[in-house]
């Protein structure tokens, strides 16, 4: 009997929406009202997760209403998922990606000169956009928005 040879796997393409400066302030308030959802999903997701442990770790042997309350709360996990998981998808056409979403913060993609960056969003900044990044930095960077209006692209450090 011949073996059957494993085909690779179809790698994924992503194409993202590059954004500029002037089209993502005029959509802060869509990512806000997105990033808000996101953050309340994601919060009640976590806390079905939580009620599903604690009622799962129960010692002892489960009645009928114990039965009951972990049916209950695994069906109350895979509606917040759902959510979650649909909050997500409209995000990820407008190529907005969630960094920490207690945090309420979003990247969104745009080209420095020919470097891939990211505009950073605060749901709990009053301006929405606090600063950005390029790819290459550190998850944590945030350049300030007035080193956009330089007329040449900044390189990283070192590079």
């Amino acid at each position: 009997m011949k073996k059957q040879r494993k085909e690779p796997e179809a790698e994924a393409v992503v194409t993202l929406k590059m954004w500029t400066y002037d089209g993502v302030r005029k959509a802060v308030p869509y990512f806000r009202s997105l990033v808000q959802s996101l953050r309340e999903g994601w919060l009640e997701m976590r806390q079905s997760q939580e009620q599903l442990k604690r009622l799962e770790s129960r010692h002892g042997r489960a009645d009928r209403d114990s039965l009951i309350a972990v049916e209950e709360a695994k069906r109350e996990l895979t509606r917040a998922e759902a959510k979650l998981e649909e909050i997500i998808q409209e995000m990820l056409g407008l190529s907005a990606y969630c960094v920490d979403p207690r945090a309420g913060l979003t990247v969104v993609p745009f080209l420095r000169g020919k470097d891939l960056a990211w505009f950073v969003f605060d749901l709990f900044d009053e301006n929405g956009i606090v600063g950005w990044r390029l790819y290459s930095d550190p998850i944590e960077t945030r350049r300030p928005l007035a080193e956009l209006e330089q007329a040449e692209p900044v390189t990283p450090a070192g590079a």
